[in-house]
């Protein structure tokens, strides 16, 4: 976990401190769902000592949204993002989807200011410690080098958050690895329908999601990001990248 990252956590436990379960917490009973016992040890577990696999129990309870269900899982959100900084989601899937319990509440315009910007700062937090993540063409070239800044990309949306928060850092933070996975998501995508790879910027139909994926396709596109990854092609001492560099140009130069 970067220093930056932690900087998040601490910060998002002192924001979030105020919430607690009062003793019970809502979720779904029904049989696929959450048992009672699991229930119970919700409940009764320090915050502080929940694993991931208790949180993902959590985390795909088939329950609804309302005011009791937003104060359980602002108490749970530190954890969460605890366990998500450590790379052990608690999930028994990804991270686009383990916050996706956050979308109906719309956080930026309804919780308090210093909550929103306490997730704000997590994820961009995050998205900078996975853009300095290094990178190599693997057996299927550049292919697989920005899934990880694309799954950030998913989950910020599906909470409603601003992904040109997120393509602002990338903006400003230089480097290879940073470079190289501009490379990767160009590469990865799907040009023919004009989409981006993750299967996740379709999940539920969200309009606002789908057109935050637009944005990050015009970002990727941009003058900008040519004479980038130009100048990264030049420097580039591996033929291999250096050639996967040059053919994301060609998208870029082809679809902008």
């Amino acid at each position: 976990m970067t220093p930056e990252l932690e900087r998040a956590v601490a910060n998002a436990k002192k924001v979030f401190a105020r919430y607690s379960l009062n003793g019970r917490i809502t979720v779904c009973n029904c049989p696929v769902c959450v048992a009672p016992e699991t229930e119970r040890e919700l409940v009764r577990t320090p915050l502080s000592q929940m694993s991931s696999g208790l949180l993902a129990e959590y985390t795909h309870s088939a329950h609804g949204w309302d005011d009791k269900v937003a104060d359980d899982f602002r108490y749970l959100l530190p954890r969460y993002l605890e366990l998500i900084a450590a790379g052990d989601i608690p999930s028994h899937h990804d991270i686009e989807g383990v916050l996706g319990r956050m979308y109906p509440a719309n956080y930026r315009k309804a919780w308090p200011k210093k909550e929103a910007a306490a997730i704000d700062g997590f994820f961009v937090a995050l998205f900078r410690a996975e853009l300095n993540k290094p990178d190599v063409a693997g057996d299927f070239g550049l292919y697989e080098a920005g899934e990880g800044v694309e799954a950030i990309l998913c989950a910020f949306a599906g909470i409603c958050g601003d992904v040109r928060l997120l393509l602002d850092v990338w903006d400003n933070t230089a480097g290879r690895d940073a470079d190289v996975k501009i490379a990767g998501m160009l590469l990865a995508a799907d040009w023919f329908k004009r989409r981006l790879k993750n299967s996740s910027w379709f999940l539920h139909n969200r309009e606002p999601v789908k057109q935050a994926m637009a944005t990050v396709i015009a970002w990727l596109l941009t003058v900008d990001n040519w004479q980038r990854l130009e100048t990264a092609c030049l420097t580039e001492t591996d033929e291999t990248i250096a050639e996967l560099l040059s053919q994301a140009e060609g998208i870029i130069a082809r679809h902008a």
